[in-house]
């Protein structure tokens, strides 16, 4: 179960999932979301596929943040 402090938010409609982090790139705009709620959402910043992880610029809190890809589903987003 994640343990995300953020409270969820609801989903952008216009969203696309994306299932391999290495198509995600810098500059990247996505939502990291868990049992259906977006915890986080924002720029990519950095990604690191052999450790299924990404960086990004929170929207909400300005605050950077290390995603796991295996305990979110990311999803891009028009900017």
């Amino acid at each position: 179960m994640p343990s995300a402090t953020p409270s969820p938010s609801t989903p952008n409609t216009f969203a696309r999932r994306i299932r391999n982090v290495s198509s995600i790139h810098r500059g990247d705009h996505v939502e990291v979301r868990s049992g259906g709620h977006v915890y986080y959402r924002g720029e990519v910043r950095d990604t690191a596929p052999g450790l299924a992880t990404l960086w990004l610029r929170d929207e909400e809190s300005g605050a950077h943040t290390a995603v796991s890809t295996e305990d979110y589903t990311i999803w891009r987003t028009l900017a």
